[in-house]
């Protein structure tokens, strides 16, 4: 069983990190559609038998970028969680972390990663988890299933991909502190709630 020096693997690893470092930026920058995998090639100093060692296409390494921002958000998130605030500062906080992200990567290629959906079923299963937990610690109303939440939530995802909160959002993160407020806060304000007596 023969194995691979140290310093050849160290050279594919590097390989490999630097096609993704070049795609991020040319598909941040543009979208990965428009990106083709010769200019991923041409910016990492790659050929394109070594990209296709570690890519058999484009879609795969769109895939792999978006499960290392999806584990990244995963992490963030739950180092916020694990923050002893009030559940209203830790809705902030995350907030504040995606639209950074929004910023840094653009709504483009926020769009093209949305629309590849095997993902969708984790981050179901995390935000439900987690909205549960908080309905449990009264953090939030217990009188509004978790389950029609996300219904609601993914539908309005529909507005990140065919781009129309364009319409009315000056940027991703106004649309991300809007969606915030509609979803966490709800329409009334605290001094008709207080009113009401909800």
């Amino acid at each position: 069983m023969n194995k691979m020096p140290k310093q050849k693997k160290r050279r594919q690893t590097r390989k490999k990190a630097d096609i993704v470092t070049a795609a991020e930026k040319l598909f941040t920058r543009f979208g990965a559609k428009r990106v083709s995998v010769e200019e991923i090639c041409r910016k990492a100093n790659v050929s394109k038998m070594t990209f296709y060692r570690y890519f058999t296409n484009k879609i795969v390494l769109v895939r792999h970028i978006r499960d290392v921002y999806v584990e990244d958000g995963f992490r963030k998130f739950d180092e916020i969680k694990a923050l002893d605030i009030p559940f209203a500062e830790k809705v902030d906080l995350m907030t504040h972390w995606k639209v950074a992200f929004g910023d840094r990567i653009g709504a483009g290629f926020i769009r093209e990663m949305v629309s590849i959906d095997d993902v969708v079923a984790s981050v179901k299963e995390r935000f439900l988890g987690n909205l549960k937990e908080a309905r449990e610690k009264g953090e939030i109303r217990k009188d509004i299933d978790p389950e029609f939440l996300w219904m609601v939530i993914d539908k309005l995802s529909e507005l990140v991909r065919d781009g129309s909160w364009k319409t009315v959002c000056d940027d991703f993160g106004d649309y991300q502190y809007q969606m915030r407020t509609l979803i966490f806060y709800g329409l009334l304000s605290r001094a008709e709630v207080q009113k009401s007596g909800t």
